[in-house]
């Protein structure tokens, strides 16, 4: 896997997030399994190639899963935000995505995993 770009990995990143939660939505097992570890791929490719920070713009994504996946990203560097961001998404209760969100804002802040 190789990136010229910062942008051509984040538009593939969304992609694969994006697709990854339609196919767990439709109870597509292999679709969602083959998407989800795409995303874990490019995560990692972004990572040790490219500066986090400019992938800060993806907080503002339309998409949930795009902004709670990039909120765990960058949870290091923008810390206070991503973890309104990661809140704001549990209360908003979308399948699949929010209870994620909750785990992500939990095991950072060294809480229990709870669903209150």
């Amino acid at each position: 896997m190789h990136f010229e770009n910062i942008d051509l990995a984040k538009k593939k990143l969304i992609g694969s997030i994006i697709s990854q939660h339609k196919a767990e939505l439709n109870g597509d097992d292999k679709t969602q399994e083959r998407d989800i570890k795409k995303a874990f791929k490019i995560d990692k490719y972004i990572k040790k190639n490219f500066d986090l920070k400019e992938m800060k713009d993806l907080l503002e994504h339309p998409d949930a899963g795009v902004r709670s996946w990039v909120a765990n990203m960058l949870l290091p560097i923008y810390e206070d935000i991503c973890l309104k961001i990661l809140d704001d998404i549990y209360k908003q209760d979308i399948r699949f995505i929010s209870m994620s969100a909750r785990a992500m804002f939990c095991t950072w802040t060294k809480q229990p995993i709870s669903f209150p």
